[in-house]
């Protein structure tokens, strides 16, 4: 698995000997330097040109949401799989690094089921030959507890058979009132070196918790004057308790050093119950509005295979690096739902009064499943016509087929008794390529084409077929420096994005059960990375984002056309550094500081004139001291000047108060 990156191919990688997307690589590397055995959700993708944190980020110990390029990240990978239709929550204490996909990278090999805004692929830590215990406990603002292990070691004398295991448990509170989670992790490892160096490898995963949801507020701008402290919901109706199962087999082998073959076989099993509203919104005045409450009990599994062979060889004296694959792929996920006959009073944002119990004696209900599966193959040549040309040619035919059923007698989902069911089995193609050329060792310049397509799963359209999925198209030109003599390197990258068939509300009817597939959403922008060690042990790293993501087209009434996406601010830049004193005095002494910007962003879909959110700034600083080789801690300080920093995805959202954490972590 740790060669997801050399199957994914990106675009970019066209400049790299190790095959390697630049913007992949310098994510993983700063990540890398930063982090004492995980990345850390507070400063993860925030210097990543073209990547915006869409969240409100807490220190959680899980990943943030992102939007990339103007789009929500897209399916989240885990070494190069999916789960299933939607971004999951990330535990990241089982993660070794994260890699960022973006544009004719994103998603088209390992999964094609995504889309080019981008992914965020986590490789999950794997066995090695080196016997060490780790850990990390931290305390934080907002009643933050945290704990950690990492656990590696040889079974046997010749390095034959590994584990490694790693867990996590925490318990959080939050800035907002009644909202608090509680949950635990554990993923034990092997791995079976053979005689002839084939690696068989097995992970499992168990995952549960338990919280109470925060719904935001409504979008309105009366909200973002309320007491941060403020839960627009009923809590005794919002309890989740998420759990989920994932099994990963992997065989690897070599049939020389030129030619690999990589199977994968991932199973993942999710379930959860969770409580929210028919009527969530705002009543114009001074209340949250809840109207009927819901409960909903929902599963899912996942299942992907896949084979890679992977290889060199020439042609006379051009040179090819290729490979093939093969994948199956099939998600289902089921639901049922139970609603409340009566409505639950509204809820003060002055003076919030919550009901003490949600009443569901003779509860009326609905559910439905859905079911999507695809046979894949692919292909790529990144053929070397000479030291200064190299061309990339690939491509990816998905057969993909749908099916969905939603049953709802008594007409709470849709508003009228109805019974649907949706198919469909359609193949497409999605072919990419790319041209680099390199004046010297030291400079790059690519262009790049590519096209992906997005599943509609649980899109429900008049007329019974499945709706097509959502299909991006997406143009590429970038450059590269590096200038060794100061261990500087610039990047910088023009994109334009067009994703097609995106599903909105069916205006026919106005309870949202039915969409239609006719959308269009244009993103189009420039990305620059700048890094640097400008002095002796200091580090500096600057990324910058200016992008312009709106609704193109959009049949629905009133028309969102021209609206600027949610999610999607103008401009992001941000600046990190961090200082190592060489000085023997200092020595074990780390110092850092990081500066965060996103200019202001719209509140709603269609854009309401005069309802923006503010800029968001977010300053922070930290601290480490290593007191040998098995003892570190570490002290960090987020959003050092307290804004509120808001982000809309649909309903608002305050990010993290001013806040505090220490880490102390141990090695042996």
């Amino acid at each position: 698995m740790a060669m997801i990156s050399v199957f994914a191919l990106p675009a970019l990688a066209l400049g790299e000997e190790q095959t390697e997307d630049s913007a992949t690589a310098q994510a993983r590397a700063r990540d890398d330097t930063k982090n004492s055995g995980a990345p850390k959700a507070k400063s993860l993708g925030k210097d990543v040109a073209g990547v915006f944190v869409n969240a409100s980020v807490a220190d959680s110990g899980y990943s943030p949401g992102f939007v990339m390029r103007g789009f929500p990240g897209g399916l989240t990978l885990f070494d190069g799989a999916a789960h299933g239709f939607a971004a999951q929550d990330v535990n990241l204490s089982t993660i070794d690094h994260v890699e960022f996909y973006k544009g004719p990278s994103a998603m088209l090999f390992g999964k094609a089921l995504g889309g080019y805004g981008g992914s965020a692929n986590y490789i999950r830590k794997a066995p090695t030959t080196e016997s060490f215990a780790r850990g990390t406990a931290t305390i934080g603002a907002y009643d933050v507890y945290r704990t950690a292990f990492d656990v590696n070691a040889p079974l046997n004398d010749a390095d034959t058979l590994l584990f490694r295991m790693t867990g996590f448990a925490q318990s959080v509170g939050s800035f907002v009132d009644h909202v608090r989670s509680r949950g635990f992790l554990v993923a034990p490892a092997g791995t079976l070196v053979l005689d002839n160096g084939d690696k068989a490898t097995f992970r499992a995963e168990y995952h549960a918790a338990r919280f109470v949801y925060n719904d935001g507020l409504p979008a309105a701008p009366i909200f973002l004057h309320a007491p941060r402290s403020f839960y627009a919901g009923e809590p005794a109706n919002e309890h989740e308790t998420p759990n989920s199962a994932d099994f990963t087999f992997t065989y690897e082998h070599a049939f020389d050093a030129a030619w690999s073959l990589t199977s994968v076989v991932d199973y993942s099993l999710n379930g959860s119950k969770y409580g929210w509203f028919l009527g969530w919104g705002y009543d114009g005045l001074h209340s949250v509005t809840l109207g009927r409450p819901a409960r909903t009990h929902q599963a899912s599994r996942n299942f992907d295979a896949q084979l890679r062979l992977n290889g060199r060889f020439a042609t006379g004296d051009v040179g090819h690096s290729v490979f093939l694959g093969l994948e199956h792929w099939d998600y289902f996920y089921g639901h049922d739902e139970t609603f409340s006959r009566d409505p639950l009073p509204n809820i003060d944002i002055g003076a919030p009064i919550y009901p003490l119990g949600v009443d569901y004696s003779g509860a009326q209900w609905s559910n439905g499943a859905a079911r999507a599966w695809s046979r894949s193959v692919y292909a790529q040549d990144l053929i070397d016509l000479s030291p200064q040309w190299r061309i990339l040619l690939g491509g990816r035919y998905d057969l993909l087929a749908q099916r969905e059923t939603t049953f709802d007698p008594f007409g709470a989902l849709s508003g009228t008794s109805s019974s649907t069911l949706g198919k469909g089995t359609r193949g497409y193609f999605s072919p990419r390529a790319g041209l680099l050329f390199r004046p010297d060792d030291e400079t790059h310049l690519f262009a790049a084409f590519g096209r992906s397509l997005i599943p509609n799963i649980s899109v429900r359209v008049r007329g019974g077929d499945a709706p097509p999925p959502q299909q991006d198209t997406q143009y590429e030109i970038g450059f590269e420096r590096r200038f060794p003599e100061f261990k500087a390197r610039f990047e910088a990258a023009l994109f334009d994005v067009t994703r097609d068939h995106v599903a909105i509300a069916d205006p026919a009817a106005p309870g949202g059960f039915y969409s239609l597939v006719t959308g269009r959403q244009h993103s189009h922008g420039v990305e620059l990375h700048l890094s640097a060690e400008i002095l002796p042990g200091l580090q500096a790293s600057s990324a910058a984002t200016f992008l312009h993501a709106v609704v193109a087209k959009d049949s629905n009434v009133p028309s969102q056309a021209g609206s600027d996406l949610l999610g999607a601010p103008r401009r992001v830049f941000s600046i990190s550094l961090d200082y190592k004193p060489e000085w023997d005095v200092l020595r074990g002494l780390e110092l850092g500081a990081s500066y965060y910007y996103a200019s202001a962003a719209e509140a709603t879909l269609p854009n309401v004139y005069g309802f923006t959110l503010a800029p968001q700034q977010m300053l922070g600083a930290s601290l480490g001291y290593r007191f040998d080789e098995h003892w570190k801690l570490d002290v960090s300080a987020s959003n050092l000047t307290d804004r509120p920093n808001f982000i809309s995805s649909g309903a608002l959202y305050r990010g993290e108060p001013r806040s505090i954490s220490a880490t102390l972590s141990f090695k042996y």
